[in-house]
């Protein structure tokens, strides 16, 4: 209560911060052991708070989606889901940010056949293909900027690819409090067409400075905690595909990609067959995946 009283906008009070919990799931007999805050929603949002164990990946019925529809480019089966609020003076009594924050088992649904995501080179198409399809796929959402703050990091002998996507906004507009809304994601392989997944989607306020970084550094001290065991089966599999590939390597550096957005469409006729969002004016195409 007391870090409560002096907390600001660019120090927002999280509770549970300073007393996280070890959370521990198995994934395809992979271990993921991570370190979080607990759940908070002061709006009552009752998220799949218990973690749970996916020991079957390959099911397509646990994929929200994957089973009733053929276009998909990515599918998700949560085993955790949190929300963390961050509150600002004392005297503003509703919270100023939010992190909606999933692990996820993400299928890969458009990966070529015989492509491997423990290819490092492969799984770093994957994650640029993921957010072209979060990007210029549905222009409805509005231009995005990503990646944001790519960097590679080795855990336990695995690469995890971290980066941000955030609104695309010009120099000159105004700040309001939907624009410090971006997602933050990790990835790393899980098997040759799927991708351990964190996400964390994040609401903020103005300044958007003090809001973002209030986020990402929640997301640090999630990230910074992981510790990663791949199962007996995935460990072999990674070795294989990276004997076949040994020169294989994720870009350590990138900028923000360039993608020209569509200038015009349509909501989709779901009945007729269409997809969601009908492109009558497209951009770039989606980025093809390469060995």
């Amino acid at each position: 209560m007391f870090k409560r009283l002096f907390a600001s906008r660019k120090n927002p009070y999280v509770p549970g911060l300073d007393n996280p919990e070890r959370v521990s799931v198995s994934i395809a007999g992979c271990k993921l052991d991570i370190t979080l805050p607990p759940h908070f929603s002061s709006d009552g949002f009752d998220a799949d708070v218990a973690p749970k164990d996916i020991p079957n990946i390959y099911e397509r019925s646990i994929y929200d989606y994957g089973h009733e529809y053929e276009d998909n480019k990515f599918s998700y089966a949560n085993c955790i889901r949190r929300n963390w609020e961050f509150f600002g003076p004392f005297w503003k009594l509703g919270y100023i940010g939010r992190t909606d924050f999933q692990v996820t088992s993400l299928r890969v649904d458009c990966l070529p056949e015989g492509m491997s995501c423990f290819n490092p080179a492969i799984l770093e198409q994957v994650v640029i293909r993921y957010l072209y399809e979060n990007g210029p796929a549905i222009p409805e959402f509005g231009r995005k900027l990503a990646p944001v703050n790519w960097r590679v990091e080795d855990k336990q002998g695995t690469p995890w690819i971290l980066c941000e996507q955030r609104y695309d906004l010009p120099s000159e507009k105004p700040e309001e409090p939907e624009d410090s809304n971006f997602e933050a994601y990790a990835f790393t392989a899980l098997d040759d067409g799927y991708v351990l997944f964190l996400r964390f989607i994040n609401f903020g306020n103005v300044p958007v400075k003090h809001s973002i970084d209030a986020a990402n550094k929640v997301r640090d001290l999630v990230c910074g905690s992981i510790q990663w065991q791949l199962s007996d089966y995935a460990e072999k599999r990674k070795q294989e595909v990276i004997s076949r590939s040994p020169d294989a390597s994720i870009t350590h550096e990138r900028k923000p990609e360039t993608w020209k957005y569509p200038t015009k469409w349509r909501d989709g006729n779901r009945t007729a067959g269409e997809p969601d969002i009908v492109i009558e004016e497209p951009g770039d195409p989606a980025p093809e995946f390469h060995i």
